[in-house]
């Protein structure tokens, strides 16, 4: 199989697996995340008798168990063509999460949905998502043939590296307002209830308040990222992609508040979040692989 193919392969993989992520939340939305009490199996068979809720858990299993076969044949490919060893790392460090999610997936089973479990799981899909993003990004520079990149700035990375260190911590709120069903503790926006913004930051109260500043702060460091990097070419498109998710984002957010968390609207949040998380993943790929610009060496001229 030819490099650019085995690019195609892993592209197609970080689009399913994105579908994965979004399906898992709506078994969390559907209530059916105990529909099979056991683990691997399901009532103790392997193909259970299916209902609506069993539907919708055993299909997730099955689909992840689809994604994980298709891992572990892209890794054979991958080394059946002799590439690099740095892209051979890259999905080594994929199959590594890979193992913590199926472990993870198993816990949120028998911990009968526990906060710490099911926020883990979050992290981790997301994680292994990213990581497949990685190796895919990989395949395609080294198809063809890693070419030299555009420079970029101090100002431009450190952006960047706030995105990717800004977004887990969202993340991980996120997954504990759902997990402790505190999505409506403020039932109002932009208030947290009653006209009052911070009436506390105790309890699931303070849990809300902190998912909603930060992600404030995530749309003021995707717009200094967008700014920044406005006349770059290939930050541009990156940044902008970021901010108009952020800002979409946020839209969801409010309308989960508003409408009363529909299903539609929460999916539509993981969704979102989980391309945040890939845009961010091309923008710090982008940016961190290219050489650092140095201004004071540069001709006068050219500043």
């Amino acid at each position: 199989m030819r490099s650019n193919r085995l690019s195609t392969l892993a592209f197609a993989l970080v689009a399913t697996t994105w579908g994965l992520l979004v399906f898992g939340a709506s078994v969390r939305v559907h209530g059916a995340g105990l529909a099979c009490p056991d683990w691997p199996l399901c009532f103790g068979q392997v193909v259970p008798a299916i209902d609506f809720g069993v539907a919708f858990e055993f299909g997730h299993r099955v689909v992840a168990g689809v994604v994980s076969l298709w891992f572990l044949a892209l890794g054979g490919l991958m080394w059946r063509r002799g590439v690099s060893g740095s892209l051979q790392a890259m999905w080594g460090f994929g199959l590594f999460v890979l193992g913590v999610q199926i472990v993870l997936g198993g816990l949120t089973v028998l911990e009968l949905l526990a906060e710490w479990t099911v926020t883990s799981h979050l992290l981790a899909g997301n994680t292994f998502c990213l990581s497949v993003l990685l190796v895919a990004l990989g395949l395609r520079a080294e198809e063809d043939g890693w070419p030299a990149l555009e420079p970029v700035s101090l100002v431009q990375r450190v952006a960047a590296a706030g995105m990717a260190m800004l977004l887990p911590v969202q993340l991980a709120l996120g997954g504990l307002v759902s997990s402790s069903y505190a999505g409506l503790v403020c039932p109002s926006w932009p208030s947290c209830a009653g006209g009052v913004w911070f009436p506390t930051f105790e309890g699931l109260v303070g849990l809300q308040l902190s998912h909603r500043l930060v992600g404030y702060a995530l749309a003021g460091v995707a717009l200094a990222a967008f700014t920044t990097s406005v006349g770059h070419r290939r930050l541009r498109a990156p940044t902008a992609l970021i901010l108009a998710l952020v800002l979409v984002q946020i839209g969801l957010g409010v309308a989960n508040v508003l409408t009363r968390l529909p299903v539609e609207v929460t999916l539509a949040h993981t969704g979102v979040a989980a391309w945040l998380v890939l845009a961010t993943t091309w923008l710090n790929w982008r940016a961190f692989r290219a050489p650092l610009s140095h201004p004071a060496l540069q001709p006068a001229e050219a500043r």
